[in-house]
């Protein structure tokens, strides 16, 4: 009759306009889900409803109902032909349930413990997704246990001939062979050797193939930022019988990144006293990230914030000490503050590599403090000071440089004593000269993936030094880029720090991105009576916006930001290289 009238109007229906669609005898889905999948919707052409049939049958039966149908379609045309209300008419029938789950052709694994692995089972109904997962679920335990070629199907379903209600679901598994692996080929590499690959590959000799380690060979290949990409280890086959077992490898496909970093900048001051002279200041980063090729670290830094205020600091990493992931390292500082004194320090620290995310690691540091000898008045004591300490590192993030999910956590501890050794003129000031100081740190950020290219990172970090006695330079110093920025870079001094820091990222690229940001903090400094200083303590709090940009000298971070109180005038702009030494 439909047809009849369509031929009469001289229209097809793909000239016909839905004008309402209902959907009856629905009861396991809503009427709104229903309608939300299928393609017939108010506006749309009559000729859609054949697709929506199929749409909606493949709905019921990835849900298990197998004897569903579809009654009937009732179209009413209006006058002109040119809409029509659409009924469709459903009976979902009984839900198909399991009776029976089953494997065969397995002999490495037991039936039993292969089906202990998958959620489908007997008396719950059949669902065709849940099914497929599971079968995925069963070629990742078999490709994590040295049979890369497993093929498993699911096409033997039938209805059970006891009760016909019910399905009886048969896995077939062609097992394949088992894999074991001799060697690792590299390519791409050029000025990296071999061998910083293959160890962090951790492959031995003989072992069987595991997926899951492919994944992780490529992660620790990625961070050690030797190289722009690393693609996934790729399984060969060099030798043995399909039937029984293969001898392979793996060949690791690398681009070699740029792991030296030179940046420099350099600026001149003009003196505002009339015939005084004036001062550079400036910033030099120097790193080496693969010396001669074998993954060892080098790094030299050099600031000048003010004519008075520089630090120099370098550091040396050797990676895989014997052969084992233990690397051991040094580190220089120097900083000479404000004309008052030289804080200089001497570290050296291990980490050992426990697994793919936790690092630990423990240091010995040495602090001297000398007061500058053309000070006449009292600023700080000439002491030492000698540190030990712990730290723990874990790290999920699924890309060092431009993380889109993943938490990056560490806190450390270290115990010290201090001795207070001059200068003599002022050691009357005091009665107590040698004691203990404690060091705290917890540092967290974690990144979370809302849209496509669109992440949320939240990080929040705490400092403390405690002590019966504490002064101008065992104190923190807090503000600028790396802390909280729309302040000016170690604009304050502080035993208690807690800061967060909130970005929206937009990412442009591998390592770039766009973002706006909130910081908010929180620093207390003690009272110093011997220089008439009260005890501080002060909330803060800055926001604005920046870019990462990834540059042949590093990734280049730049932010616009307003502190506490700031108009928009005032606002400060942080330039900086980000380099995770």
């Amino acid at each position: 009759m439909c047809g009849w009238l369509f031929l009469l109007a001289g229209l097809s229906p793909a000239q016909t306009a839905i004008s309402s669609i209902e959907i009856f005898g629905n009861s396991f889905f809503s009427q709104r889900e229903l309608l939300e999948k299928i393609p017939s919707k108010s506006g749309a052409s009559l000729s859609s409803i054949e697709q929506s049939k199929t749409v909606l049958q493949e709905m019921y039966h990835a849900e298990g109902f197998y004897s569903f149908v579809i009654d009937s379609v009732s179209i009413k045309i209006s006058d002109d032909s040119s809409s029509a209300r659409v009924g469709v008419f459903l009976n979902e029938h009984d839900r198909t349930l399991i009776s029976e789950v089953g494997v065969i052709g397995n002999k490495a694994f037991t039936s039993k413990e292969l089906l202990a692995l998958i959620e489908t089972t007997p008396d719950a109904p059949m669902n065709s997704l849940l099914l497929e997962s599971d079968i995925q679920s069963l070629l990742n335990y078999y490709s994590r246990r040295g049979y890369p070629f497993t093929k498993i199907s699911g096409d033997s379903i039938h209805l059970d001939p006891t009760e016909h209600s019910k399905l009886i679901v048969q896995l077939t598994v062609d097992e394949g062979a088992k894999v074991y692996l001799d060697e690792i080929q590299i390519e791409g590499n050029i000025s990296t050797t071999a061998v910083v690959v293959t160890r962090e590959a951790r492959v031995v000799t003989g072992e069987l193939f595991d997926q899951d380690k492919l994944e992780k060979i490529q992660r620790r290949l990625e961070r050690l930022q030797l190289f722009s990409s690393v693609a996934e280890p790729q399984l060969y086959v060099k030798s043995g019988s399909q039937a029984d077992s293969l001898r392979g490898g793996l060949l690791i496909a690398v681009k070699e990144g740029n792991a030296n970093t030179f940046d420099g900048i350099i600026g001149y001051v003009p003196s505002t006293i009339q015939d005084a002279a004036g001062y550079f200041t400036g910033n030099v980063f120097v790193a080496m990230r693969n010396l001669f090729g074998t993954g060892r670290k080098a790094m030299v830094k050099w600031q000048r914030e003010t004519a008075t205020t520089q630090e120099l600091e370098l550091q040396y990493r050797e990676p895989w000490l014997f052969g084992f992931p233990l690397g051991l390292g040094g580190t220089f500082f120097q900083r000479k503050q404000d004309s008052t004194y030289v804080k200089t320090k001497i570290e050296l620290r291990g980490e050992f590599t426990v697994s793919e995310a936790l690092t630990v690691a423990g240091n010995v540091l040495s602090e001297s403090v000398y007061p500058s000898a053309e000070v006449t008045q009292f600023t700080v004591f000439e002491s030492n000071a000698l540190f030990f300490g712990g730290e723990i590192l874990y790290d999920t993030r699924d890309n060092i440089r431009n993380p889109t999910s993943g938490v990056k956590y560490s806190t450390s501890v270290q115990q010290g004593r201090k001795k207070i050794t001059g200068p003599q003129k002022f050691l009357n000031l005091i009665t107590e000269k040698n004691f203990s100081i404690q060091k705290y740190a917890v540092d967290a950020e974690a990144f979370f993936s809302v849209f496509n290219r669109q992440v949320i990172m939240a990080g929040i970090h705490g400092k403390q030094i405690s002590s019966s006695r504490l002064e101008l330079s065992d104190l923190f110093q807090f503000g600028g880029t790396t802390t909280l920025r729309g302040y000016r870079e170690n604009q304050f001094f502080a035993s208690q720090i807690v800061y967060i820091n909130l970005e929206y990222r937009f990412l442009t690229g591998r390592a770039s991105s766009l973002f706006g940001f909130l910081d908010a903090g929180y620093f207390s400094r003690p009272a110093d009576p011997l220089k008439g200083i009260i005890r501080q303590e002060k909330s803060l709090y800055g926001s604005g916006f920046g870019a990462r940009i990834e540059t042949g000298l590093g990734i280049l971070n730049i932010s616009y930001a307003l502190g506490q109180g700031d108009s928009f005038s005032n606002g400060k702009i942080h330039v900086g290289i980000i380099n995770e030494f």
